[in-house]
């Protein structure tokens, strides 16, 4: 059996990274036989293979936003099996881009469009088996970039990273609003909160906080004066 990287909190999660870009895809456990995807990126059938050495029928996927790298395989399970697709309505644009940006890169990869998309707003939850994930908006990386909360995990995307910054000069990217958005989600980055993002390693919240030496920097922030964590 695969072993989880973690849970959170009510099941367990596994990390599969894979594709041209090496991104990660997470497969969140929400009931005995049922999980929900979370960023597929461009190698559907190596995410696929491990859904099936787990026993795990997939019942939605969820992207971080709509870059080909975090939402490629969205219309593989959804045409496999029945999934809902969710993104946020901002990044519908750039969801159907993909094959543009994918050729842009030189890439021989090229996905399929999903037939239906359910394109959500901030603060918008979504329950899967009776579990609740919730979508902050953090645009700045692209328009429609959300983190998305799942019990005590934190999905980041491109948003967030255990260390660095995730800034690629890609159209539509905005510095300045990607500092505003990191800022204002801030005080959700606890100690007791597991930030797992689309890219590198996982960590918690208050490592990011304190060791991100890279992001502080961007925030402009210096590691003695950090905004107070509300509780």
């Amino acid at each position: 059996m695969l072993a989880p990287i973690g849970n959170w909190g009510g099941g367990n999660v596994w990390r599969v990274t894979s594709g041209e870009f090496s991104s990660n895809a997470y497969i969140c456990e929400v009931a005995q036989d049922k999980c929900v995807l979370i960023d597929g990126g461009l190698d559907p059938v190596s995410i696929d293979l491990v859904m099936i050495k787990l026993e795990l029928n997939p019942k939605a996927v969820f992207c971080t936003h709509g870059h080909f790298d975090h939402a490629g395989s969205a219309a593989y399970f959804q045409k496999k099996y029945g999934c809902d697709v969710y993104l946020h309505g901002a990044d519908l644009k750039l969801l159907k881009s993909a094959n543009f940006m994918l050729m842009a890169f030189k890439f021989r990869s090229r996905v399929e469009q999903p037939k239906r998309i359910n394109l959500l707003n901030s603060g918008q939850s979504v329950t899967v088996a009776g579990q609740s994930l919730i979508f902050h908006s953090a645009p700045g990386h692209t328009p429609g970039s959300c983190l998305i909360e799942f019990g005590s995990a934190l999905f980041t995307g491109d948003t967030i990273y255990s260390r660095g910054v995730g800034l690629s000069k890609l159209k539509g990217e905005n510095p300045g609003m990607l500092k505003k958005s990191i800022l204002e989600l801030w005080h959700i980055l606890t100690a007791e909160r597991v930030i797992y993002p689309g890219h590198g390693g996982f960590s918690t919240g208050e490592e990011v906080r304190t060791n991100n030496s890279e992001l502080l920097r961007f925030l402009g922030l210096a590691e003695n004066k950090q905004p107070q964590i509300k509780v």
